[in-house]
């Protein structure tokens, strides 16, 4: 009889063994979030993204090894810019970091968030990020995980000087974001992707365009750019978005990974970023670009009318919404 039981146990046991060698105790799932970028990888706002992932990797590997992975597909290249945001509605990209000019056609709630006074981690604190994340949830089917906004502004950058804030004349290469904006200091707004910016400066298609403080120098654009115009406007908002479905799927701890790393990369991307803005400036002075600092009249002139003229179109394609944007993204005086 003992003979018999110790048998049965060495057989449990032995089986036991064969199993956790080949399968491993209560083999964890493994989740993979395929992403995508709205820039490729040479661009500084690409950066703001492995901010991001490095944090993720970290995390997971610390707390549940193997559980999680963001499995980067590409940038432009893989799925262009315009059509990214749709293929995450569909399902078949999970992740995309993008800025809102990209998807206003999807959602057009989210040029507001250009127009923000204040930081991503201030925006989380005073109930902002709360309200655009369930905006996306309810119309677009997207998770809005962060805002890696780089923490800095956008400059208008030229080829001839202005000494007043009068565009008039002036063919301004533009993204949706600033559209409206141009339109309204006299210029000629011209869409195009940034791929086409450097011929269209160099064959004097336009005479200028808008872009943040820190960046040209990705594209070269620096070799066909004789000005930048102060002050800057608006703030860089780029969302981290994340398929809805994808994200209730997603284990509690992990979606606790991902919203702990998005908040410490926020706060990171914007310290990052405004060193970053710090070193470009003389190193585009350097280049031979000059400053074009407006007379206070004309600077004053200037953001009125691109904060009120952004702010009338938010309000006139939003009635419902556009009111309670204003009020949270605006610092009371």
């Amino acid at each position: 009889m003992k003979r018999r039981f110790a048998f049965t146990f060495f057989l449990v046991v032995f089986a036991c063994t064969v199993w956790v060698a080949q399968y491993g105790v209560a083999q964890a799932q493994t989740f993979t979030l395929k992403a995508v970028t709205g820039w490729p990888k040479t661009a500084s706002e690409y950066k703001a993204f492995t901010t991001f992932t490095d944090l993720v990797e970290q995390m997971v590997a610390n707390k549940y090894p193997g559980e999680l992975k963001i499995q980067f597909i590409g940038g432009p290249e893989a799925v262009k810019t315009p059509d990214q945001v749709p293929a995450l509605q569909r399902g078949m990209v999970d992740m995309v970091f993008t800025t809102t000019a990209y998807y206003l056609s999807v959602l057009t709630e989210v040029d507001a968030i250009k127009l923000s006074d204040f930081t991503p981690s201030e925006e989380r604190a005073n109930g902002t990020w709360a309200y655009i994340n369930d905006i996306h949830e309810k119309k677009i089917g997207t998770h809005y995980l962060a805002r890696l906004g780089l923490g800095t502004k956008f400059h208008l950058y030229l080829k001839k000087p202005i000494k007043t804030a009068d565009l008039k004349g002036l063919n301004i290469r533009v993204s949706p974001m600033y559209l409206q904006m141009i339109k309204e200091l006299g210029g000629n707004p011209v869409v195009i992707p940034p791929t086409e910016v450097y011929i269209a400066l160099e064959r004097n298609v336009v005479d200028g365009y808008g872009w943040p403080a820190v960046g040209i120098r990705d594209w070269g654009w620096q070799k066909q750019t004789q000005y930048v115009l102060d002050p800057g406007f608006y703030q860089v908002p780029n969302p981290l978005l994340v398929n809805l479905k994808a994200w209730n799927q997603l284990p509690q701890k992990l979606k606790d990974v991902l919203n702990e790393a998005a908040i410490e990369a926020e706060k990171r991307v914007v310290a990052s970023f405004s060193d970053l803005e710090k070193q470009e400036r003389p190193l585009l002075l350097k280049e031979g670009i000059q400053v074009i600092d407006l007379p206070p009249a004309e600077k004053e002139k200037f953001l009125k009318v691109a904060y009120e003229s952004a702010w009338k179109d938010v309000l006139e394609k939003c009635p419902e919404t556009g009111p309670k944007l204003r009020e949270l993204l605006t610092r009371k005086k």
